[in-house]
């Protein structure tokens, strides 16, 4: 029965962020500032201290902006994987910073801390200024839960078929505007900006004319492209409205999200700007698409960009030539819809055909003269504590043989030496980022620089002749090219600093540097000669070019941006140059309107100091050791109308409850609990507490799993008769029946050899009783007392395999794609008086068990194969035995509803053994429908057809005849809800093929050859 509790957690694990993971190996401490404490391990000490200098800085400019303070804010540092992002809880008030600063290729370079400090200060001080109620509050849910017409006379009532848990959202801001704001923080600051980067995306895109819609805007979901689209559309319309509209109106249009009755941001800006959301879109869009042909009129004359060579994907990035010059390598992600699952190809343009080499990398790759060996650096979790970090690998292309280079190194970008004997590389630790050296086989590892301070160094190369390095340098903002002898001795110098951007930086065959800078308001490639220091611009592009590898005949490979993506070009020599004078781009240095209607407390913040930073000095703040901090409680108040019995009246159907929850800063410990109940005192509790902090002994021999302990209480009613003549009804009375459930449950998990595996190790007890409440005979009026009658008391031992490999894609929920195993062994001790048994012992009954130890084995397994055009083919595969005898059938395994094989009823079909099969066909119907109807954003609809096999049974396997056939049809339609939650809606019809009957309790029961129908509006597509 506590199935039932799991449908309606799915809420709350959905819709707040999931960097929850603890690791018990480190050691934790906090500092405190004035507004602000900051938790971190050991390792990330500097970066902690830096994090509450910041806090306590931008604290007053951000809440003045919103008049708005927020409790204290706990920060917790993260040193652990090669990871780079920020997470504001702001229910929690808590914030999750990642040390290793952004590089990220849709963005310009910043101060890594400055920029994700306030950034998600901002998101905390904004968002909680929208909500309807207080951050305890998040939402209130309507659930509904509907049952089968279960028609077995030993089942009080069926399996759920009709399934709704429903927010009503305190909060209801859009994806871009929360964005938005934040990346805005406060103008003074300067900490993000409408860098280069950021003008590039929205110009390909207006000038395109492929903008994200109104409604896209709202909410994420997208690609990596896609959904950086929102950050970056957010920015540039929240700077318009500052701008034209004036920057309180970013407090007011929030207050005015706050309100009961405003349920979009189209209201908000009614109520503040006089204008609905649309409007306001097509005029900024207007404004931008006519600004953005203006100034980019003279590149359209006189475009260098060379020939495109690599279309496909959004990610082609790092080519490098042969040695020859006659292929290119590079890496993309092709037909990915994220960054993150690139792979290496190797091109010929000769003949314009390619190869896919290696899978998973996502770097520079350094390329041998032989040919045949690409040194490239990719994240690995193959370490003691599983921590996600960069490494250097070299593959062999002949043998497509993969070989480690480095362990935990956190070695990336990697560059190989003329000489081919050293490795250079960059690495990273408490924020900095260093650059270090190996010998050719990984060994004798070398540091180059002692950077502490948050320096960041990107893309080493080789100098032609092997004496140095140059590589991207940067502290502030934007990025410089620096230089550094290969012995490391003399510390690094400048080769080309400006107030401009200058990066990835290469060599030609006669030692002038190639590299890309953005000094004329877009990226585009330049030659400098490093003895005359003469410079020449070789690229005229209305996009972006970027990471560029020149050829020994002088032609250039590099990767351009444009309004669908970074694609790879080349551009041969005799093209390199032809650039008319003053052709250039007309940049602004305060778009889009290039005036400020400021707040008006600029002035009395000395904002200036702020912009001027200088954060190699810190508070001395003291550390202690991190003693457990605790969120505030947060509620979710819901209303369900459970429908489990028919025959009760529609206010004993109602039973409104309450979720609680809070958790330890560092997620060491979690509770969750809920409770409802309605009108006949029938019940539903639960109280579920997780540990993942260190346990004694286990500890010290490398265990460490994350503890639950997890307590159900569940209680239904019945109405009886008692009948004491069944010829006479006078003599019978009516009293009710309560059924109870309580189940404890203890359970330890760990990962197994990758994060993709895990076991978990669970002991069940569970009781059920039945209590007769108490009646009159009406024979002789006498009281019958409440009796209990506990008739089934269970242990189970159980040990779960898991291993899950799915394929990131945006619509990995509705559609997945990948694999998923689950392999269960469980061994059950009961007491169960299933026969109805008693005997009289110092005048009372007392139940006579028999005993049912036994041993279960399952297993439970998806596939999803990718066909085309988003069409998947899904084959799910169930196999069971209990060993031993036959054991009594509440014990068996059920095949049929929601959960299984739709065609028949859960109780159907069950049996000590079960197989099942289920290959199912899903395809789009509608993607991007991109329509908002009130506060309900509709995003995609799939459709899927199935067909089921399977059969459950006691004893000798049935032939393949006997086994029950279904099939069925299921809609799916992914929505969001208030832009923040997901809202999945299924309806499904199923129809067994096969009629069959049971008998049960002398009863016959006839099942099959019948439509059934299910549905259900949740967070997920679970079923």
């Amino acid at each position: 029965m506590s199935i039932i509790f799991i449908f309606f957690l799915l809420p709350y694990t959905n819709v707040l962020p999931q960097f929850t993971e603890f690791h018990p190996e480190l050691d934790w401490y906090t500092i405190k500032g004035k507004h602000c404490e900051v938790h971190f391990h050991e390792g990330a000490e500097r970066t902690a201290k830096v994090v509450a200098k910041i806090a306590d800085e931008i604290w007053e400019p951000v809440t003045s902006l919103y008049k708005y303070e927020p409790d204290i804010t706990h920060f917790v540092i993260k040193d652990i994987d090669d990871y780079s992002n920020g997470a504001t809880y702001f229910f929690d008030n808590k914030i999750e910073i990642w040390t290793s600063a952004l590089d990220f290729d849709l963005r310009g370079t910043h101060n890594w801390l400055r920029n994700v400090i306030s950034h998600e200060f901002t998101h905390l001080v904004q968002l909680q200024a929208s909500m309807k109620s207080t951050r305890s509050l998040p939402a209130v849910f309507l659930q509904i839960l509907n049952y089968e017409d279960e028609r077995r006379p030993d089942i009080l009532y069926g399996f759920p078929n009709f399934i709704v848990s429903y927010p009503l959202a305190t909060i209801n801001i859009p994806a871009w505007f929360a964005e938005g704001t934040a990346q805005y923080m406060r103008k003074e600051f300067d900490y993000d900006n409408w860098d280069t980067h950021r003008d590039m995306i929205l110009r390909s895109y207006a000038l395109d004319g492929n903008m994200l819609s109104w409604n896209e805007m709202g909410v994420f979901g997208k690609t990596s492209l896609g959904n950086e689209s929102v950050y970056n559309s957010g920015f540039a319309l929240t700077k318009y409205i500052a701008q034209k509209y004036g920057e309180d109106k970013l407090r007011e249009v929030t207050k005015a999200l706050g309100k009961l009755g405003n349920f979009t941001i189209d209201a908000a800006f009614k109520d503040v700007i006089g204008k609905d959301g649309n409007e306001l879109y097509e005029e900024w869009k207007n404004y931008l698409t006519e600004d953005y042909k203006k100034r980019t009129g003279q590149i359209s004359s006189n475009p260098v960009t060379g020939e495109m060579v690599a279309k496909d994907g959004f990610g082609n990035f790092y080519p490098t030539f042969s040695s020859d010059g006659k292929k290119i390598l590079y890496t993309s992600n092709k037909s990915s819809d994220y960054f993150s699952p690139s792979s290496i190809y190797l091109y010929d343009p000769s003949t314009k055909e390619e190869k896919k080499i290696a899978s998973g990398v996502r770097s520079t790759l350094a390329w041998l003269k032989d040919g045949n060996q690409i040194i490239y650096s990719k994240l690995d979790d193959d370490n003691p504590n599983m921590y996600n970090v960069h490494d250097l690998y070299v593959y062999n292309i002949k043998e497509e043989n993969e070989e480690r280079l480095t362990y935990n190194l956190r070695a990336n970008q990697p560059a190989l030496s003329p000489d081919e004997k050293k490795i250079a590389f960059i690495f990273q630790k408490d924020g900095t980022t260093n650059l270090g050296m190996v010998d050719i086989d990984g060994k004798n590892f070398k540091p180059l620089t002692t950077y502490n301070n948050g320096e960041q160094i990107y893309n080493p190369k080789f100098s032609n002749d092997g004496t140095f390095i140059i590589f991207d340098y940067s502290y502030h903002k934007t990025r410089d090219i620096y230089k550094i002898d290969v012995g490391g001795i003399v510390a690094p110098t400048q080769v080309i600093a400006t107030d401009h951007d200058e990066r990835n930086p290469c060599f030609d065959k006669n030692g002038n540097l190639i590299y890309a800078s953005d000094e004329t308001g877009i990226f585009n490639l330049y030659s400098y000669n490093l003895s005359s220091q003469e410079k020449k611009q070789l690229t005229n592009v209305l996009g972006g070019a970027f990471m560029p590898a020149a050829a020994e005949d002088g032609n250039i490979v590099y990767s351009g941006y444009t309004s669908t993506g970074y694609k790879l070009f080349s551009l041969p020599l005799t093209e390199q140059g032809k650039i008319i004078e003053g052709n250039k781009y007309e940049r602004k240095d305060n778009p889009p309107l290039s005036i400020d209607r400021p707040n008006g407390d600029a002035a009395s913040l000395n904002l200036a100091r702020l912009t001027n930073f200088n954060d190699y000095e810190v508070p001395n703040f003291s550390k202690e050791k991190y003693s457990g901090v605790f969120t505030r409680l947060t509620f979710f108040p819901f209303l369900r109308y459970d429908n489990y019995n028919t025959s009760n009246k529609f206010t004993e159907k109602l039973k409104p409850g309450l979720y609680v929850s809070s958790n330890d800063m560092l997620n060491r410990y979690s509770i969750f609990a809920g409770a409802s109940l309605n009108t006949r005192w029938e019940r539903d509790l639960f109280l579920i507490f997780d540990y993942k902090n260190k346990l004694p002994l286990l500890f010290n021999l490398g265990i460490k799993p994350e503890m639950s302990l997890e307590l159900y209480n569940i209680s239904r009613k019945a109405d009886t008769q008692i009948i004491f003549d069944e010829l006479d009804s006078r003599f019978n009375t009516a009293t009710d029946v309560t059924y109870n459930l309580f189940e404890v449950d203890v359970a330890a998990k760990h990962r197994f050899i990758s994060r993709a595996q895990s076991l978990e190790f669970r002991f069940i007890f569970s009781r059920y009783s039945a209590e007769l409440a108490a009646f009159v005979i009406p024979q002789n009026n006498i009281l019958y007392p409440t009796t209990n009658d506990v008739y089934l008391i269970g242990r189970n031992f159980q040990i779960t395999y898991t291993i899950e490999q799915m394929l990131p894609h945006r619509d990995a929920d509705i559609n997945p794609i990948g694999a998923k195993a689950e392999l269960r062994y469980n061994f059950e001790s009961n007491k169960f008086n299933n026969e109805g048994n008693y005997v009289a012992e110092d005048g009372l009954l007392k139940p006579q068990y028999n005993n049912y130890n036994f041993h279960k084995l399952e297993l439970n397994s998806k596939l999803h194969f990718p066909l085309w055009a988003k069409h998947t083919l899904s084959a799910q595969i169930r196999a069971g035995t209990i060993f031993g005898p036959k054991v009594p059938d509440f014990f068996d395994f059920y095949l049929g509803g929601l959960i299984g094989m739709k065609a028949y009823p859960f109780y159907a079909i069950s049996g000590n053994e079960v197989g099942w099969l289920n290959l199912t066909y899903r395809l789009p119907l509608f993607t991007n429908i991109d329509t908002k109807v009130g506060h309900l954003y509709f995003d995609k609809i799939f459709f899927s057809v199935y067909g089921d096999l399977g059969n459950a049974w006691d004893g000798k396997i049935p032939q393949l005849s006997e086994f029950k056939t279904g099939a069925g049809a299921e809609i799916r339609i992914q929505m969001n809800s208030f832009y923040l939650f997901p809202t999945s809606v299924f309806f499904n019809a199923s129809y067994g093929f096969d009629k069959f009957y049971r008998i049960v309790r002398n009863e016959t029961v006839t099942y099959g050859k019948e439509w059934r129908f299910y549905g259900g509006i949740l967070f997920g597509f679970d079923f």
